[in-house]
């Protein structure tokens, strides 16, 4: 079969929802290792919040990664491949590379998370701790950063190298399109932790605001940017149920909105609990923007 014409058949339920949760869970941890490396500790909520998000949220990856197989029993040929009756790793496909990388960022997160846990004294065993704490945290946060930022960028990679238009068409933006899809809905599922848990972000942290921004406008530029590279390609973008998923849920309601609310909300004590209620809904929007661009430019690859 001409693998021009050729139409993966990717379910968005499983294949989308596992872009869109390793995105959030990269961004996360990344905002969490900025926030360790450089915020000192009045940005020491930021970080632990971010590591308590990424590790639970990449937990949740595999089962949809191997879900839309279709064959789940041999999921392990993405790791490794039989040569001559010996198994060997895998490295030939963009898909088992990220794998690999999806295994090696899940460890790094899970360090970091019983750091939290020790840190704040409620993992209790002593002796555990004390061994735990000859690991130096911020390298392991180093290293869970690259390898997350890897995973969020390679799903876009995954569509790029595969035979549909519409995708070979905006190689390489898709990955970065991801990244910093990644890195705004992974700020958005921190502040909403930090709201939940009662240690707001807001007011007070304007380097954590300005990231979100930065984040924000980087995705917009590169959201217009796959649709001028993609030209009569992104037809299925603008027509139908994916062009208003696209236009008004991702670009709409999960960016232009919550960045133009980020710059006009004053930041006053008198009126703190509307401010907050308000950016909630902002953080909210932000993920929905996340899941629907990937919802959109999965099903556009898939559009005859």
């Amino acid at each position: 079969m001409n693998p021009e014409v050729h139409i993966p058949g990717w379910e968005w339920y499983y294949v989308a929802t596992y872009f869109f949760i390793g995105g959030v869970a990269a961004g996360a941890y990344f905002i969490g290792t900025l926030a360790e490396l450089f915020g000192g500790e009045r940005h020491r909520e930021i970080s632990s919040t971010g590591f308590y998000i990424a590790f639970p949220l990449i937990l949740l990856t595999p089962p949809l990664l191997i879900a839309d197989l279709g064959r789940p029993e041999r999921f392990w040929h993405l790791f490794f491949r039989a040569k001559g009756g010996f198994p060997f790793l895998n490295f030939q496909s963009p898909l088992s590379v990220g794998s690999w990388a999806l295994l090696l960022f899940g460890a790094m997160a899970f360090l970091s998370f019983l750091d939290n846990l020790v840190s704040e004294g409620k993992l209790q065993s002593a002796h555990f701790a004390k061994a735990y704490s000859r690991i130096p945290r911020k390298w392991y946060a180093v290293v869970g950063s690259i390898a997350g930022f890897f995973v969020a960028g390679y799903t876009g990679v995954l569509l790029n190298v595969t035979a549909r238009p519409i995708w070979a068409a905006t190689d390489p933006l898709v990955g970065a399109l991801f990244i910093a899809s990644g890195a705004s809905t992974g700020a958005a599922a921190i502040y909403l932790a930090m709201s939940w848990r009662k240690k707001l972000a807001y007011p007070g942290l304007p380097g954590f605001e300005r990231f979100e921004s930065l984040s924000k406008i980087i995705e917009l530029i590169l959201v217009v940017g796959v649709v001028v590279l993609a030209g009569r390609y992104a037809a299925p973008l603008m027509r139908g149920t994916i062009a208003v998923m696209f236009w008004g849920g991702t670009v709409l309601l999960g960016i232009l909105i919550p960045l133009a609310a980020g710059w006009y909300i004053p930041r006053s004590a008198e009126r703190r609990t509307s401010l907050a209620n308000l950016a909630t809904v902002m953080a909210i929007l932000v993920l929905l923007g996340g899941a629907l661009l990937r919802i959109t430019l999965l099903q556009a690859g898939q559009v005859q």
